[in-house]
């Protein structure tokens, strides 16, 4: 369950889903799969953007980095739902 925004500087708790984005990040380890959801708030989703980075941890990136650093291969772990 989310309770508070990933953003480490912020940790704003979440009460309600009206503003910011939750990212869901499917992972595929063999015939398991893991899901896993994650909340940045209102004021932090506008500066950040959340990214699978390796092995499929996700880490914040600043919106201005999103598009030049995604790759095909960390794309198909980020779903945002």
């Amino acid at each position: 369950m989310i309770a508070e925004c990933f953003n480490p500087a912020c940790r704003r708790q979440l009460h309600y889903l009206r503003e910011g984005c939750v990212v869901r990040v499917v992972k595929n380890a063999g015939s398991d799969v893991g899901i896993e959801h994650f909340w940045l708030c209102g004021d932090c989703c506008q500066s950040y953007s959340l990214q699978v980075v390796a092995e499929g941890k996700v880490d914040m990136v600043s919106r201005r980095r999103v598009h030049r650093s995604s790759t095909p291969e960390t794309e198909r772990y980020l779903l945002r739902a």
